[in-house]
């Protein structure tokens, strides 16, 4: 009886340890999610590059020139150099949401806290660019050019950030 007794309690010891372990990893993902993410929201702050490209973004569109010329300049006109640097920028900023949709789709980064941080600029830029985006699609024939910005945005409308009182 006390051998029995002894090898349930042993068990039992082992099953709480392999819990607790499990519990520990969980936690420890987390806080390294929310780390990673933490840093590269410091990080994209100072990021010249994304400051440049949602400014030219927020320039391009404020000055009613179709975002459709940047891909199709035509053939009487082709783009200029400065506007070749231009479409640079906005391709930049569309691929910078892009990688942060998926870092958020693939657990990477903590979406709770780019959406707490980042929500009205993911939004804006998008409603901004989203004739630019589908002017490349429609060049290059492909619906999945920056499908996971697009996946980001819908899923952030379907529950917008809500207003803390």
């Amino acid at each position: 009886m006390q051998l029995i007794e002894l090898q349930t309690i042993s068990n039992a010891i082992v099953f709480m340890g392999v819990v607790v372990a499990t519990l520990a990893i969980i936690y420890n993902v987390r806080i390294a999610r929310k780390t990673q993410t933490a840093v590269f929201l410091f990080e994209s702050r100072k990021d010249k590059e994304y400051l440049e490209s949602l400014y030219m973004l927020k320039k391009v569109h404020a000055s009613g020139r179709s975002f459709r010329s940047y891909v199709f300049p035509g053939p009487d006109r082709p783009l200029t150099d400065k506007e070749r640097v231009e479409r640079l920028k906005l391709q930049y900023i569309l691929n910078f949401y892009e990688r942060v949709a998926v870092s958020i789709r693939e657990g990477i980064y903590n979406e709770k806290m780019i959406k707490q941080t980042s929500y009205a600029t993911v939004i804006e830029t998008w409603d901004i660019a989203e004739p630019l985006i589908k002017a490349v699609r429609q060049y290059i024939n492909s619906e999945t050019t920056w499908q996971e910005f697009e996946w980001l945005v819908s899923r952030w409308r379907k529950a917008p950030l809500k207003r803390r009182r």
